[in-house]
């Protein structure tokens, strides 16, 4: 009798085990699992005046200035994100010529120009909004959403600013550090020097295992950029910033997160700060990321 109870035992269990999704065992490979949870997403109010004193930093930059500059990451709101799979690096060179090798895809950006020998590990750059999608499809991911970017960037920790806390770390992210511009990037590139990436994975990661989430290259999400839920029309319209009419996604206009290499204040490599550009739109400093639902 005790033998038949073992036995019931193993084959209850052995069904049990078969039986739950693949997906709570195997990660796929290159990928962090990211918790389910809730955040606090965008800025406080509170935290306007030292986000002004930062980018006064930036003498030559006015825009930065004034607390209209950072309308659109208001207001702070609390946003549930159920779990999924996010990249630990940024796609590399070296991915991207694959996928392009399989697929014989036609690039909107010419990401070759500066895919040289030696940068196989270094971020993939001049990719548009369409091209990363399109990658994200043939590897079977997606782009990341703008929440799900912002809540794994955090890693986890009650940060507002930078993966590792408050206070800008040069030796934590690639960015132009102190008493270089932003000019000096595009000097440096005239002149026909290799942009300034570091291969991926340079860094420390943050709390979720995932490495540049700030610096380096400046990633695309999938979401329209469009204000906050609760900005009032009249201050996303008379935001210094960016001056519209109404609170309506404004056409092929998508967002993009992170700061890159070429950031000349750490103001522009916060988590909450948020780039947006045209879906055809392709640079030096702009690459992605890709995630991937949980079935």
């Amino acid at each position: 009798m005790f033998k038949t109870i073992k036995l019931i035992w193993f084959f209850a269990f052995s069904i049990g085990a078969f039986s739950q999704p693949a997906s709570q065992f195997v990660i796929p490979t290159g990928m962090q699992r990211i918790p389910a949870g809730e955040f606090e997403m965008g800025i406080p109010h509170d935290s306007l005046a030292a986000l002004v004193l930062l980018g006064k930093k930036v003498p030559h930059m006015n825009i930065l200035h004034a607390e209209g500059w950072y309308g659109d990451e208001r207001p702070n709101h609390l946003v549930q994100v159920s779990s999924f799979y996010l990249d630990k690096y940024e796609v590399t060179n070296a991915q991207f010529r694959e996928f392009i090798a399989e697929s014989g895809f036609v690039t909107e950006g010419d990401w070759e120009k500066y895919a040289t020998a030696g940068r196989e590990n270094h971020p993939v750059v001049n990719v548009s909004w369409n091209d990363a999608r399109t990658y994200a499809k043939w590897a079977g991911k997606r782009l990341p959403t703008e929440a799900e970017w912002e809540y794994a960037a955090k890693g986890g920790k009650n940060v507002k600013w930078f993966p590792w806390g408050e206070v800008p770390d040069e030796s934590r992210a690639q960015w132009r550090h102190e008493g270089e511009s932003f000019w000096d990037g595009l000097m440096q590139l005239a002149f026909g020097r290799e942009i300034n990436t570091k291969p991926v994975g340079s860094f420390e990661p943050n709390g979720y295992g995932l490495y540049d989430m700030c610096g380096n290259v400046r990633e695309w999400c999938a979401d329209d950029y469009k204000p906050y839920p609760g900005l009032k029309d009249s201050d996303w319209k008379h935001t210094k910033r960016r001056p519209f009419a109404d609170s309506t996604a404004l056409k092929d206009i998508v967002i993009a997160r992170g700061g890159n290499w070429n950031s000349s204040n750490p103001v522009f490599i916060r988590l909450t700060k948020r780039s947006h550009f045209d879906k055809l739109y392709t640079e030096y400093t702009q690459g992605f990321r890709c995630a991937k639902s949980i079935q």
